[in-house]
């Protein structure tokens, strides 16, 4: 009986040094690929050209360059920008872009710590009254297991820092449509805005024109000008007035490019 102790012993230890021996080995091993390195790309000096007249070099604070369009101190202009952020159905799905990289970056790091998986089990039964015992039974079943898989090679670090790699990819991608989201609606309701002011313009053109060619028509019939002066005037009101179907023509679509950032 002692020898056989003695031998079970033995080869316990001999397994603990294998294993020992095994895991120094393998940590001297290389993990899996190289470490990443942020790549260098130098802006030379002539990139940049030289700041105009009434433009400052000071840096601006991330807060404002966040919200740039509320220094113009337009309150329809900032609605339509929260209206547009609220309904734009490309920042909508960026936005599910980077909640599906968190979680998966949430599934990658799980591989790093212990699983642990529990169950239970209720099983209730009654005997027939034909038997004679009519007799209730409920069982209670348990069961726990733990596991857990060391990252020797460096494997599950990888995949953490490629799904790091890919949430700040989506988080990246989410501030490019904010940027260029609000600026098509900064730059279509200024269009919109543009058209609005040369149609009043016009307005305020056809109606002086309007004046100035009953005047004419007035002078001519009193024999104070002749036919020349009043084809003239009357040219110049008709061009006026042709313009404004075409602003009219050009305000609707800026309004409806706006309308359409919107989502509405």
């Amino acid at each position: 009986m002692g020898k056989r102790y003695n031998k079970m012993n033995n080869i316990i230890k001999f397994l603990w040094g294998l294993i020992v021996s095994t895991a120094l080995i393998l940590t001297g091993c290389a993990p899996v690929g190289p470490n990443y390195t942020t790549p260098d790309f130098p802006v030379t000096a002539d990139w940049h050209s030289q700041l105009k007249r009434g433009l400052a070099s000071e840096e601006m604070s991330s807060d404002t360059l966040a919200s740039w369009w509320t220094t113009l101190n337009d309150k329809e202009l900032s609605s339509l920008v929260e209206r547009a952020v609220k309904g734009n159905l490309d920042l909508k799905s960026a936005y599910s872009r980077v909640r599906e990289a968190r979680a998966q970056r949430g599934i990658a790091s799980a591989d790093l710590f212990p699983t642990l998986d529990f169950s239970g089990s209720k099983k209730w039964t009654r005997s027939s009254e034909n038997t004679g015992t009519k007799e209730t039974t409920q069982l209670y079943s348990t069961s726990f297991d733990a596991g857990w898989e060391m990252d020797i090679f460096g494997g599950v670090r990888r995949s953490i820092e490629a799904a790091d790699a890919s949430l700040q990819s989506n988080k990246e991608d989410l501030r490019d449509v904010l940027v260029t989201l609000t600026s098509e609606v900064a730059l279509n309701y200024i269009d919109v805005r543009t058209y609005q002011a040369r149609i009043a313009v016009v307005n305020e053109n056809l109606a002086a024109q309007q004046e100035t060619y009953e005047l004419v028509v007035w002078r001519n019939q009193a024999g104070l000008s002749d036919d020349l002066a009043v084809q003239q005037a009357l040219y110049t009101l008709e061009s006026t007035r042709s313009e404004i179907p075409t602003l009219n023509t050009s305000l609707e679509a800026a309004m409806n490019r706006v309308a359409v950032l919107l989502g509405e």
